[in-house]
């Protein structure tokens, strides 16, 4: 819901939705917005993604793994007003469905490099030893719809109620200004995270050490952030030049901090030609070592917050970036 209010009579209006065709779009335009955007909206943090097609041929839009090895399946291509849209994603559930470990291993190591396997990625990442006949023992199916798709989602709540796990991911467009179209839309999650749209100069982003010490050790030495393959390279794209970045060590806390500039440098993965522009960094400008590093206990206790740690990178308020960075400068871990 969208309400419209009149700061000066304080009367509220609720915002009448409105269909793709409204503006000219058709649902593949919207598919290719999303997929754009899929570093803001998929959460890195709870789901390993496994694959992700743009080619529009029988096979899911997206597929990701999760802590426990279940698969989910989402449907993405938001056709409005059509049920079909749920028979599709469960045909893909009995397609993928009875997917055996290899099976995954080798679509994960399609979108990434080849040098590691799921299994590790995913004890990297959940920090739990999952045998490989526990991959894949349930499937979890999401649709997105159109919040004005009630016929869709009067499907989703009867298979539910057939305790089926089919969850609808909603999105809603409104009118803008001239030539805007609004799209409202939150991040899927499995668990709610109160701290995912803090964005007020201040990241922490994670070296990439429990993946690939030699990620970790280049960004250390050269002095940059850096981040890796699609969907997840573009979160580099959202720093701004003096954004003040935080290097994040799994297991060790905050190494290094620096402040971004204002060029957006891509280069192949590790130097490797067969991963051009899978690496997106930004040097960082006042970079210095934190020594000793800072710890998850600590940034908690200054900061108030209990972050995650797992993503690729997340936002913090202002207050807490500068009540960091000023203890830092106090304990005579880095310079003013």
């Amino acid at each position: 819901m969208l309400l419209s209010i009149n700061t000066k009579t304080r009367f509220t209006e609720k915002k009448r939705t409105s269909h793709l065709q409204t503006f000219g779009f058709d649902e593949r335009a919207l598919q290719e917005i999303l997929f754009k955007s899929l570093d803001r909206l998929f959460p890195d943090d709870e789901l390993i993604l496994l694959m992700q097609s743009r080619h529009w041929q029988e096979e899911p839009d997206l597929m990701a793994i999760d802590k426990n090895g279940d698969l989910y399946i989402f449907e993405l291509k938001a056709w409005e007003s059509q049920p079909t849209n749920l028979l599709q994603v469960l045909r893909y559930g009995q397609i993928y469905g009875p997917s055996k470990y290899p099976d995954l291993d080798a679509w994960f190591k399609k979108i990434t490099d080849q040098s590691q396997s799921l299994k590790s990625a995913h004890k990297a990442k959940f920090g739990v030893d999952l045998l490989e006949d526990k991959f894949n023992q349930q499937q979890i199916f999401v649709v997105m719809t159109n919040g004005l798709d009630y016929k869709t989602r009067e499907v989703i709540q009867y298979w539910r109620s057939c305790n089926l796990d089919v969850r609808p991911w909603v999105y809603r467009i409104y009118e803008g200004k001239s030539e805007e179209m609004l799209l409202e839309i939150s991040a899927f999650r499995v668990q709610d995270n109160p701290y995912e749209d803090l964005a007020e100069g201040y990241y922490i982003l994670n070296t990439n050490y429990s993946n690939d010490e030699n990620d970790h050790n280049d960004m250390l030495k050269n002095g940059k952030a850096a981040a890796y393959f699609d969907p997840w390279k573009y979160k580099i794209e959202r720093l701004s030049k003096g954004d003040v970045v935080f290097l994040y060590q799994s297991g060790v806390g905050i190494v290094a901090v620096g402040e971004a500039d204002g060029k957006l440098c891509k280069a192949p993965y590790q130097g490797n030609p067969d991963h051009p522009d899978e690496e997106y960094f930004r040097k960082l400008l006042r970079f210095q070592h934190v020594n000793p590093p800072m710890t998850a206990a600590e940034i908690k206790r200054i900061t108030g917050v209990n972050y995650v740690f797992m993503q690729t990178m997340f936002g913090l308020d202002a207050d807490g970036g500068k009540s960091l960075r000023k203890l830092m400068v106090d304990n005579g871990r880095i310079t003013s």
